[in-house]
């Protein structure tokens, strides 16, 4: 967390301590939360704290309002193709592959929603630049959760062979995405590292950011589908790993 402090109400230590200072310096009559801003919500064993409705925080609300339209799209086109497929009237040949392909581009979007709420409070996502920033992560977003699944059964009704045509273009944007994702950590976290180095924070860098590009790169390139159901697997346990201990409050 921001704020959170050591169990005994010590002085805050490691990432915790470090982004705390940054929150400190850069947000205004208003409480900040989130081990790493990005990925980051609240913890279930951090003590509820009161958090003030501030104005910043109802701008936030009011540019939220098209963050969530990017990303009921790519929720709801993830519902409407699998829909499609499962009551259509052709045939379908499913796939495991493809499947998991669209699950993950689905947790991808409801993470990010998580990640919004996570940031809500810094003043600089409610600059001009920034919220295009955002913007365009969530249509690259919108572009993965649709280029998972076939439209209409009559488009490919072989799930396989749609992942196989697919595959590239699915990958390339989760590599896109992925990327941008680690260029808006080191946004909010790289002055923090820099002045009060943690291994801790440089850990959760490797393992929630760095690691899910290396691993799009891995399966943009390579063709194995073997290669492409352990990467995926991988994915899932990153995702896991990382939003398992958090919730909105």
């Amino acid at each position: 967390m921001l704020e959170s402090r050591a169990a005994a109400g010590g002085p805050p230590c490691g990432l915790d301590g470090a982004v705390a200072q940054l929150g400190e310096r850069r947000v205004r009559n208003a409480k900040v939360e989130g081990s790493i801003p990005f990925r980051s919500t609240s913890h279930p064993l951090t003590p509820p704290a009161k958090v003030l409705v501030t104005p910043e925080i109802r701008a936030f609300e009011y540019a939220l309002g098209l963050f969530s339209v990017l990303i009921g799209l790519a929720v709801a086109d993830v519902a409407n193709s699998f829909h499609r497929l499962a009551r259509g009237t052709g045939p379908v040949v499913w796939d495991p592959l493809a499947l998991l392909s669209a699950l993950y581009a689905l947790c991808l979007t409801v993470g990010m929603w998580f990640d919004l709420w996570g940031v809500r409070h810094f003043a600089e996502t409610r600059h001009f630049f920034f919220y295009l920033w955002m913007l365009a992560d969530l249509f690259v977003l919108f572009l993965l959760a649709a280029a998972s699944l076939p439209d209409t059964p009559g488009e490919s009704g072989d799930l396989r062979e749609h992942y196989a045509r697919g595959r590239r273009y699915f990958w390339t944007l989760v590599l896109i995405f992925q990327v941008s994702y680690l260029l808006n950590g080191l946004y909010f976290v790289g002055p923090v590292l820099w002045q009060h180095f943690s291994y801790r924070a440089a850990s959760m860098l490797l393992v929630n950011m760095v690691l899910p590009c290396l691993l799009a790169l891995v399966l943009l390139l390579s063709r194995s589908r073997r290669l492409h159901y352990i990467g995926l697997v991988v994915l899932f346990v990153l995702l896991a790993f990382h939003y398992a201990p958090y919730k909105i409050n």
